[in-house]
């Protein structure tokens, strides 16, 4: 098989296409025969070196990729899911197997979910490891329908199935931006669109003066906006580097790994990308070949898309 690797850190150059064998499913597990994988921003920092630390003692050649779509090409002892079937999945690319910037991958069955055939497979591969997150930290907050949420952030992938997911949960939802993404964000089903700028805090307290009942802090920013938050509400934070330290609140942190073989949320998430309750996001000029990796990563390097690129694999 085909794979995009590298041996040593640092620019897209560093990326080449490799030869590799086929990997086979254990008990448990799948082969998946991927028909694209997104280019998160954790892909571009594990390529250039900034997650060094937590690759020790991985042996290159190294394969980024945290998600996928594609066909069950095998499936491993105790699997029921059929040859064939097209699916959904993510992967944690720090293992010795790598990630799934590659034609075949390797991974648990409860990593992945059966899709509706009708399911555009490439559009497909941009959601489900922002809505697992998105759909982890609505857990976290676990509040009632009716309940309002403030997603900071909400223009980018986790901050927008957050926003989508909230909706079909019947929350209020609130949401800061800037001026070209408020229509963007009513799409998405946000109730609030405040701005970005100085004007946020005041704008909020007018529509709840007593603050909104959780925050889930997309743009990173929960130390400027947990104070927007009623005393006792919930707040989740999406990186151990930007903690929310706001002692009158519920606080939480959610990883994307803490819900790696979440079979049931991955196979909910399937359904709403069905339903289209979740919108497939691929970026504008955002699909290339894997045989153009260089390129793809360049795209994604510059962070100017509502959406994600995508690398594509022909068999």
């Amino acid at each position: 098989m085909q794979a995009i690797t590298f041996d040593a850190f640092g620019p897209p150059e560093v990326l080449r296409i490799s030869s590799l064998s086929v990997p086979r499913p254990g008990p448990g597990e799948t082969v998946i025969r991927v028909a694209a994988s997104s280019i998160n921003p954790t892909d571009l920092l594990m390529r250039n070196g900034a997650q060094a630390s937590l690759m020790v003692g991985l042996k290159p050649p190294f394969i980024a990729g945290m998600e996928f779509s594609g066909h069950v090409h095998e499936a491993g002892s105790g699997v029921s899911i059929p040859e064939g079937t097209p699916v959904i999945g993510v992967v944690n690319p720090r293992r010795p197997a790598g990630g799934a910037h590659a034609q075949f991958i390797r991974t648990p069955a409860s990593s992945i979910a059966p899709l509706a055939p009708s399911v555009d497979l490439i559009g497909a591969a941009t959601v489900p490891m922002n809505a697992l997150t998105a759909t982890l930290a609505l857990g976290l907050l676990n509040l009632p329908r009716g309940s309002s949420v403030l997603v900071t952030g909400g223009a980018g992938m986790l901050g927008g199935f957050a926003i989508q997911l909230a909706k079909r949960s019947g929350l209020i939802i609130v949401a800061n931006c800037g001026e070209g993404d408020a229509q963007l964000m009513r799409d998405f089903g946000a109730d609030v669109v405040l701005p970005r700028d100085d004007g946020m805090k005041a704008a909020l307290r007018a529509r709840f003066p007593g603050g909104v009942d959780g925050l889930i802090d997309g743009a990173l920013i929960g130390a400027v906006v947990s104070g927007l938050v009623r005393d006792g509400g919930g707040a989740v934070a999406l990186r151990r580097s930007h903690p929310i330290n706001d002692e009158r609140l519920s606080k939480h942190y959610v990883s994307v790994l803490d819900g790696m073989e979440r079979a049931d949320i991955l196979r909910a998430i399937a359904g709403d990308l069905e339903e289209g309750v979740l919108k497939a996001r691929v970026a504008e000029g955002g699909r290339f070949s894997y045989r153009d990796a260089v390129q793809a990563h360049r795209k994604a390097e510059t962070g100017k898309m509502r959406g994600r690129v995508v690398v594509t694999f022909e068999h």
